[in-house]
């Protein structure tokens, strides 16, 4: 049998002391065991029924690949979203609300070649889950959302800033595939935040 000197066992130490301290703790847990910081902070932001994003969006799909100017103005159910770029439409807006989705959403869905849950986005934009819709995998780093599935699409947040007026940090930067589509979010500002 082979000793190991007391100074590579304090050597092996130290360093794996050191790897333990730099490592994030990651949690892919079963809601009752989520952190408690994280459920408060999830609460207050599925409740925001107001909000405004402004930023771009990228939306890939086999050899396609679209990029537009992105405005949301979510009010409650109703939702008023604009994209600008070139989608072969210029500038464009589209309305949903409990009356129009179903038409508005098969418009965007021929002019982008993609059929998105923007019912869910709503939610995903803002660092949760969708409420109305089964979690099947969360990852949770320093009380905010890293990653997320639901609904068949994978969410992950890559980038995270400061909003004034806001009690949390928002997403800025975060990606949404599903089995043939990933979607790019670069969010520029936020406004009319709250209930």
């Amino acid at each position: 049998m082979r000793r190991i000197s007391p100074w590579r066992c304090f050597a092996i130490l130290i360093l794996s002391s050191l790897t333990a301290c730099v490592s994030v703790p990651r949690l892919s847990l079963p809601a009752a065991d989520l952190p408690v910081e994280w459920v408060a902070r999830q609460a207050v932001l599925q409740s925001w029924a107001r909000f405004d994003l402004r930023g771009k969006v990228s939306i890939l799909r086999g050899e396609q690949s679209v990029v537009a100017v992105v405005r949301w103005r979510q009010r409650g159910d109703g939702l008023r979203l604009g994209l600008e770029g070139p989608l072969g439409m210029g500038a464009s807006e589209w309305f949903f609300d409990s009356t129009r989705s179903d038409q508005a959403l098969a418009d965007l869905e021929r002019r982008l070649g993609v059929a998105l849950p923007i019912a869910s986005v709503r939610y995903w934009a803002l660092g949760v889950p969708d409420p109305s819709l089964e979690v099947q995998s969360v990852e949770i780093i320093a009380d905010r959302l890293h990653s997320l599935q639901q609904q068949g699409w994978s969410i992950r947040y890559l980038d995270y800033a400061p909003v004034p007026g806001a009690r949390f940090e928002l997403p800025r930067r975060l990606q949404l595939e599903s089995s043939d589509v990933r979607v790019r979010m670069f969010i520029d500002s936020w406004e009319s935040l709250g209930p």
